[in-house]
């Protein structure tokens, strides 16, 4: 699988801070992202030459002008991604043919993306691409810019279009109605083998997550993957560096995902993880956590005190479930792990 990052795109376009941007590449080299796709007007802005990170794949993204092209190929970049409508009349057609024998003539890698691809018959895109000179084209890109499709739709559309057209299909979908990653999922069980992601999904109509991907492949598909202990720490650290907080309850990555605080549920956790959790939180690097609150029973006490390396007592317990629930009550809200020691001390003494 190749991954075509986007969240450069949405960091250039929410105006990160130049100076991380270095840092953001090696980053997403370390998650193993194999294409960074940059809008070419905004990469501008920033000073920057496509050539100055030759250990990642940046791929320039145009409007399908001869003149973007152009400034593409000034800025650095080898290999561009051109962007048409598919209902083009006789002059787009014609603007268009020229931009793809200028990326031809540059000698660039080009990518031919249809922006609401999904809006349009097998036949409308077939036609667009036999009335293109897109001999050297080596991809076609298939939007999903609105979120018109759903996984059966698009299991179905991208398998027939893999056998219509000559070149290596890539999927970019959105995500109005929370379906990018399964679309994406979809796309990849239809064979497709480049895939349009970002972190957490981030974007201004949102991507498919990475993260998730990965994760779905590894524990729904079965694949082998390269090691993912480190990802929650890899994903966090990009979004810092587009200034976006992770929040602490998104899918994979976010801290609180392991949080159980119900007695019975802590009790079914520790008993049985898989009860509750499709994967370890040392898959992703984070760690399970027991909240202390007023739903807490002498399960969750017992299993908290037990990550403190503290075997307590049953008495002791009971103790401390009803000092809990009365702080947890009194205050509106879960007790953290000062108090709560501080409670067992006052016991202890």
């Amino acid at each position: 699988m190749i991954w075509v990052d986007q969240t450069l795109n949405e960091g250039l376009r929410t105006g990160m801070n130049k100076g991380n941007v270095n840092h953001l590449m090696e980053l997403l080299q370390e998650l193993q992202v194999g294409i960074v796709d940059c809008r070419v007007r905004a990469w501008q802005k920033y000073g920057f030459l496509a050539s100055m990170f030759p250990h990642i794949e940046m791929r320039g993204k145009v409007k399908a002008t001869v003149e973007q092209v152009e400034l593409a190929h000034h800025l650095g970049f080898k290999s561009i991604v051109l962007t048409c409508m598919p209902t083009l009349d006789k002059e787009a057609i014609e603007e268009v043919s020229s931009a793809l024998l200028t990326g031809q003539e540059l000698k660039m890698k080009i990518a031919l993306c249809i922006e609401q691809a999904s809006r349009f018959s097998m036949e409308e895109i077939e036609g667009l691409w036999r009335g293109l000179p897109t001999a050297e084209a080596q991809t076609f890109v298939y939007s999903d810019g609105e979120s018109l499709l759903n996984p059966l739709t698009t299991f179905n559309r991208l398998s027939d279009l893999a056998i219509h057209l000559p070149v290596p299909i890539e999927f970019h979908g959105h995500n109005a109605y929370g379906l990018a990653t399964a679309n994406a999922l979809s796309a990849i069980q239809a064979g497709v083998k480049r895939v349009g992601v970002s972190i957490a999904g981030v974007g201004q109509y949102g991507h498919a997550a990475l993260e998730e991907i990965i994760m779905a492949q590894k524990c729904l598909f079965g694949q082998e993957l390269g090691e993912t202990g480190e990802l929650a720490s890899l994903c966090s650290q990009v979004l810092s560096e587009i200034g976006v907080v992770l929040p602490g309850t998104k899918a994979i990555i976010g801290e609180d995902i392991f949080a159980h605080e119900s007695g019975i549920h802590v009790d079914g956790v520790m008993k049985n993880p898989k009860l509750y959790e499709a994967f370890s939180p040392e898959d992703v690097g984070l760690s399970r956590k027991i909240i202390i609150g007023k739903h807490s029973g002498t399960a969750s006490i017992l299993a908290k005190f037990k990550q403190w390396n503290v075997i307590l007592t049953a008495i002791e317990a009971q103790y401390l479930l009803k000092e809990v629930r009365k702080r947890a009550v009194l205050y509106k809200k879960s007790v953290d792990d000062d108090v709560l020691w501080e409670l067992y001390q006052a016991r202890a003494v």
